[in-house]
């Protein structure tokens, strides 16, 4: 009767729009009131002691070093670079979209951060090159959920963190499953502004070439492969990757001096609120997990997968729908820090890989970041090109098509995601 109360009241205040954190805590308050075994000196314990952990200090490093970088004037080289790059292609403006987010998901880690650049900058361009505003915006929304997967992800660090996966595991096999996404998108992209006769090639001569243009964007090209070859052959942790990724940031805004003051405050004060938004989130389903965990959920939850699903393909399968689903409702950094835990030893228990789990996983709560109705990357890239959501929600259906096919064949072809975590 409790955890259907609980259900109940979650429910409730997720349609009111409440945020996810203060969701977890009223649930944790209700059971403390409602249940007198729930002891709330227990609870508050796991509030503090959900954010106390060495490796969390790579997010706010991550996200600085990201922050930073926009501030430096890499981000605009990497910009002119994917424009050269494609400016002879059909739907040239259509794959620099997708393009960029695969070169900056290595800075910003962050889909939401990812769309709403994107959103400012090139969906203006896009839609006076012809392309409808909602064909933009869904484009530059599913681009944007590229940045979760290429390291380093602020979900993978997140999802190794509460599953006790290795991280740089997790860096490493995703990158495949990231390039295979962002070369789904590029296919579905040519083919529809193929067949609309969008955005023709671009034969004016360049203002610019191409080599040069390729030396300003590598140093984003070459951030991640410098984490990934640190973790891996274990030169550093990832939290002392996040260091790094900041001092080497710092060196390229000394050489290009493009930075101000103002810019770099401005940066400062981004990284510490959306530091604090995920701290808050996973402080408060520390205790809500707690609470989950001392009313044996997980294990009814797993002893009923198992019932449905006895064999690693069906779980996989059964589990992404239920993740599909979830992200539709759920922030996806809530649901890695409440889910994860509970079916990871599913999972486990059938031979599942951990890291095909997590890329699995992380792929599929962040497609229902544009997906109606509680979508907050949708919401983001809606609120910025000022589309409304009913018409976003028909633009974003191929693409929806796209990401399914592509977790299809992460799930159907593990080694798509474990081949490189072996090295």
């Amino acid at each position: 009767m409790m955890l259907l109360a609980a259900a109940a009241l979650f429910v409730v205040l997720v349609i009111l729009g409440i945020p996810i954190a203060m969701v977890f805590l009223a649930i944790a308050g209700f059971w403390i009131v409602m249940e007198p075994a729930v002891m709330d000196v227990a609870v508050a314990q796991r509030l503090v002691a959900g954010t106390q952990s060495f490796p969390l200090l790579a997010i706010p490093l991550f996200i600085l070093a990201g922050e930073l970088m926009n501030t430096s004037g890499i981000t605009r080289r990497v910009m002119t670079f994917a424009l050269l790059l494609t400016r002879r292609l059909t739907g040239g403006l259509a794959k620099t979209n997708v393009i960029l987010s695969t070169l900056l998901s290595g800075m910003s880690g962050s889909a939401n951060g990812d769309a709403a650049m994107q959103s400012k900058i090139l969906v203006p361009q896009m839609t006076a090159r012809g392309y409808p505003k909602p064909y933009s915006a869904a484009l530059t929304a599913s681009s944007a959920l590229i940045a979760p997967l290429i390291p380093p992800g602020i979900s993978l660090i997140l999802f190794g963190f509460v599953t006790d996966t290795s991280i740089g595991a997790l860096f490493a096999g995703a990158i495949l499953p990231g390039l295979l996404l962002s070369v789904v998108l590029l296919l579905l992209v040519h083919v529809t502004a193929k067949r609309n006769r969008w955005d023709g090639p671009d034969k004016a001569p360049p203002l610019q070439r191409l080599g040069p243009a390729f030396l300003g964007a590598l140093p984003a090209i070459l951030m991640p492969v410098l984490i990934i070859v640190g973790i891996r052959g274990g030169i550093f942790t990832p939290s002392e990757a996040g260091g790094l990724a900041v001092a080497y940031t710092l060196v390229f805004m000394l050489i290009y001096r493009e930075a101000s003051l103002s810019g770099l405050l401005a940066a400062l004060r981004s990284t510490i609120s959306t530091t604090a938004a995920i701290l808050l989130v996973l402080a408060a389903s520390a205790a809500f997990t707690w609470v989950l965990t001392f009313e044996r959920v997980p294990q009814a939850v797993g002893e009923a997968l198992l019932a449905t699903a006895s064999d690693p393909l069906s779980m996989m399968l059964l589990i992404s729908c239920i993740l599909l689903i979830a992200g539709m409702i759920v922030e996806g950094t809530a649901l890695i820090l409440v889910l994860a835990p509970m079916f990871m030893p599913v999972a486990t228990s059938l031979g599942i890989d951990p890291v095909q789990f997590g890329i699995v996983f992380v792929f599929m709560i962040h497609l229902g970041g544009i997906t109606p109705p509680v979508g907050t990357v949708m919401f983001t890239t809606c609120a910025i090109t000022g589309v409304s959501v009913p018409s976003f929600a028909r633009a974003v259906v191929p693409f929806i098509a796209a990401f399914l096919f592509t977790a299809a064949l992460l799930i159907f072809i593990p080694s798509l995601s474990t081949w490189l975590a072996r090295f």
